[in-house]
């Protein structure tokens, strides 16, 4: 499914690259970080709490629901409200109504939050994979008619907005499950949600504009166009984190908030996940790093050459991606928000600065000054606020990681020394192929090679088969 998925959004980026230029997408490209962080307060983790409590009533996610859904409508009228103003700030009168009108976004993403969360929590992830997978697709479609029709930057604004509303759709259909009415006597109950999702949304918040706070500067110094382009690389980068590590955190964030009270299983089963996750996003960082020209002209064609550098250091990104999205999940099964929420101050703080700082030197020195303080300066800090906060100690971190990283670095410093130079030239279908045969032959051996993954894939294919 998260195949599917993936292929979707692959198809869609590939299609309405080539209908809406650089130049008309850079508008809805300055709108992002106002969605990004007006839909992340609008669910305040309240989502995340409904995960994370041992115990919870009808009634109890309920409030929850009406407390997210109010939290919704105030974000989306004060990302309504914002439109003028922001306008103002890029210089750009056409932001105006793309900030009207997609605040509606904003309030259909929280309710839509509450129901997947209940889906999380009951393990119905399937169901919850395909509902969000037809609605993309659908959301997909209208934005590509709309490109066609020579709606240009509204083609994307108008997937946006259809995204949460066939979702919600697709989940009330699927779930059948509505509310009570709002009480007081149930909010008095939720409290102590509150004041977990607080700390959850102030980190989900300062997380997001770490990832959005370059559109913002670059949008203020370097101008529309390479907003575009920055706004297109990390994207494309950031796809498989998401891909990957949304259907294993539906498995894995509920398994570890069940196992807060066994340190022992705990660590296995946080070990597992960084294992699996590292599994399936490692070889894809390596192949973005070797294979960024032949991706961009694959996927967006000749007007965005100028994004395949950007590209290339994003790549980092999905290096660190299992592990840094891990022990995300690792702080909120363990009730350790608040810690959370102060690692992600630093981040947030680290990004901006060296963004900011860099930005005299052009859109491809911010983009690796970020990264590489992603990779080696925000990630230590992580490891090192979970072995103070949490049962997994940082030596079992690193067991559970530096092998996995020392050998996609490896592979990525061979194709890119001795293969990449001999590609030159090439198409990018037959070129992509070449590096996708090799990564993958290469992961193939390591998997059997390693007896642990090597069992796995074994009781795995036998339980298919035994079907």
């Amino acid at each position: 499914m998260a195949f599917l998925k993936a292929a979707q959004q692959l198809g869609s980026i590939a299609i309405i690259a080539r209908l809406v230029p650089p130049e008309d997408f850079a508008v809805f490209a300055l709108a992002m970080p106002g969605v990004v962080l007006a839909t992340v307060l609008s669910n305040f983790g309240l989502p995340e709490a409904i995960i994370q409590r041992r115990q919870i009533t009808h009634a109890q996610v309920s409030a929850l629901f009406w407390a997210n859904a109010l939290l919704g409508l105030l974000a989306a009228l004060a990302l309504a409200a914002l439109a003028v103003p922001a306008a103002g700030w890029f210089d750009e009168p056409r932001v105006t109504p793309i900030f009207q009108a997609i605040a509606v976004s904003v309030l259909f993403s929280a309710i839509v939050g509450q129901y997947v969360a209940i889906m999380r929590r009951t393990l119905q992830i399937r169901v919850t994979e395909r509902a969000t997978l037809a609605a993309e697709l659908g959301a997909s479609a209208v934005a590509i008619i709309t490109a066609l029709m020579g709606w240009s930057y509204w083609a994307p604004v108008l997937q946006q907005i259809a995204i949460p509303i066939f979702t919600l759709v697709l989940l009330m259909i699927a779930i059948r499950w509505l509310p009570s009415g709002p009480r007081r006597s149930d909010f008095k109950d939720i409290r102590s949600s509150l004041s977990f999702g607080g700390f959850v949304a102030g980190s989900s918040l300062l997380t997001r504009m770490s990832q959005y706070i370059g559109t913002t500067i670059i949008g203020v110094t370097l101008g529309p166009t390479p907003t575009a382009l920055y706004f297109r690389a990390t994207n494309l980068a950031m796809l498989p984190q998401r891909r990957v590590m949304v259907p294993l955190s539906s498995v894995f964030g509920p398994t570890l908030a069940r196992l807060q009270d066994d340190p022992p299983a705990l660590s296995s089963m946080f070990g597992r996940l960084i294992s699996r996750a590292d599994l399936l996003l490692n070889p894809i960082a390596v192949g973005i790093a070797c294979g960024a020209p032949w991706i961009v002209a694959l996927m967006l064609g000749p007007d965005w050459t100028a994004v395949t550098p950007l590209l290339f250091w994003s790549s980092l990104f999905t290096l660190g991606a299992g592990l840094r999205n891990g022990l995300q999940y690792l702080f909120f099964a363990c009730g350790k928000s608040r810690a959370f929420f102060w690692v992600s101050v630093l981040r947030f703080a680290l990004v901006s600065l060296s963004l900011y700082l860099m930005a005299p030197y052009g859109i491809e020195v911010m983009i690796a000054a970020y990264m590489l303080a992603e990779l080696f300066l925000i990630l230590p800090a992580l490891v090192i606020v979970a072995d103070r906060t949490t049962p997994v100690k940082w030596r079992a971190v690193v067991r559970f990681t530096w092998f996995d990283f020392t050998f996609a670095t490896g592979l990525a410093a061979l194709l890119l020394l001795f293969v990449v130079p001999r590609l030159e030239g090439w198409d990018a279908v037959p070129a992509l192929a070449v590096l996708g045969g090799l990564i993958g032959t290469a992961y193939v051996a390591k998997v059997l090679l390693t007896p642990e993954l090597r069992g796995e894939v074994i009781r795995i294919v036998a339980r298919k088969f035994g079907r």
